[in-house]
């Protein structure tokens, strides 16, 4: 009797260690799930040391195309919202955004765009070239991309220097910047130098660049 009453006691016990067994693991099991439930958005939340996202191309030419159509088309206004809007983004959108001004400004230092901008204005120095690959990239992704392609393409585009207002096509990264952290922005905006790419033109033969640019030619001239 004692050995029988023995047996059954153990069994008891051994069934009541598999019960609490099973609801712990059930238990375990109920938390990983409630863990993995969290919502993304929650999570990212739970990091504000995130590194916010930068500003590529696309987000160039929109910020561009916006403040040239909020601005009527005035270049000096649109150099006024560009910077207001800028220096409200993080400091890494604002440097991308000179970066990519920067590399635009580069692929745009050719003689064929220069010589545009010579037939557009009767003549144009250095100074008035830097201007006007500034109010070129002003004008948005598709005057900008179809120029490279063919300059004269700018004909039913462009202003001249003085309509146009050429000069307050300003590059207004590095004031936003300043505005927004209070330091210098950490990027190369000098005014690019040396022979720029492509066939130079004579700037004596007129009829030459008439020949070449002659959409603007008939249109400026």
């Amino acid at each position: 009797m004692n050995r029988t009453a023995n047996i059954g006691v153990i069994a008891l016990v051994a069934t009541a260690l598999v019960a609490a067994y099973a609801l712990g693991s059930s238990r375990d099991g109920g938390q990983e799930r409630n863990v993995s439930a969290v919502p993304a958005g929650e999570a990212s939340a739970a990091n504000p040391a995130a590194t916010p996202a930068g500003m590529d191309e696309d987000g160039f030419w929109q910020l561009t195309s916006d403040t040239r159509a909020a601005s009527d088309n005035d270049t000096g206004r649109q150099s006024e919202l560009l910077e207001e809007r800028l220096s409200q983004l993080p400091a890494k959108q604002i440097v991308d955004f000179g970066r990519i001004r920067h590399r635009l400004d580069q692929q745009a230092y050719s003689w064929e765009i220069w010589g545009a901008a010579y037939v557009i204005d009767d003549g144009c120095s250095d100074d008035c070239f830097r201007d006007f690959r500034a109010y070129l990239i002003s004008l948005g992704r598709e005057p900008y991309e179809a120029a490279l392609r063919d300059p004269d393409s700018l004909a039913p585009v462009v202003q001249d220097a003085e309509e146009g207002d050429w000069e307050n096509a300003d590059n207004v990264a590095p004031d936003a910047y300043e505005s927004a952290t209070g330091e210098d922005i950490p990027t190369d905006d000098s005014d690019l130098s040396g022979n720029p790419s492509g066939q130079p033109w004579d700037d004596e033969d007129q009829d030459a660049l008439v020949q070449r640019y002659p959409a603007l030619a008939a249109r400026f001239r």
